[in-house]
């Protein structure tokens, strides 16, 4: 029964000490990402979590009107075309160059 009890409290030590030290520090610019047609779209943003680099996508003269909505909804149709298990986009929009995104997945 001692042993029962060493072993338990022992137990608890390690996961008390686990999850405190996997917090993570919120700073001024964490931030949640919203989802559009099922992928999180980074932009001006990079995720915390780790990735996956999957491949990069672009829309260079594809867009008829360059707004930001029909750009991300053209590259989100490539994405999800050349990368099915991407999970989420970064966005790297640039005024009058090639738009395009990193298509990546979480780990």
């Amino acid at each position: 029964m001692k042993l029962f009890s060493s072993i338990t409290l022992v137990a608890v030590a390690v996961l008390f000490f686990a999850f405190t030290s996997i917090s993570y520090e919120m700073k001024s610019s964490t931030a949640e990402v919203e989802q559009v047609q099922g992928l999180y779209i980074f932009t001006n943003a990079k995720p915390v979590k780790d990735i996956v680099y999957l491949g990069t996508v672009e829309v260079s003269g594809r867009v008829k009107n360059p707004q930001y909505t029909n750009v991300r909804d053209a590259l989100i149709e490539l994405a999800k075309k050349n990368y099915p298990t991407g999970t989420a986009l970064v966005l790297s929009l640039n005024a009058g160059g090639v738009d395009k995104a990193d298509v990546i997945q979480f780990k």
